[in-house]
């Protein structure tokens, strides 16, 4: 089962050599740390309005316990799109 959020959320990154990863993000004061990325994706947004692309990433993180979660980057900002249980 899926929750819809799109919730903003803070990203912390790693910078390892030219490439950025993400390694956790922080949600509703939460830190969830990165187990697994599950998989990454981009898809087109509502270009008539202005928006760029949207960068998705699906992972396993960990709080308290470990869910699967669905991120997206639009412009500079990340969002969360949903927890899947």
């Amino acid at each position: 089962m899926a929750k819809l959020i799109g919730e903003p959320v803070k990203v912390h990154q790693k910078q390892v050599d030219e490439d950025t990863s993400i390694t956790a993000f922080i949600w509703r004061k939460r830190l969830y740390r990165f187990n697994e990325v599950i998989n990454w994706w981009r898809e087109p947004a509502d270009w008539w309005a202005g928006n760029t692309l949207r960068f998705f990433v699906q992972v396993d993180a960990t709080n308290s316990s470990t869910c699967t979660y669905e991120l997206y980057k639009m412009g500079k900002s990340w969002f969360l799109s949903r927890v899947l249980d």
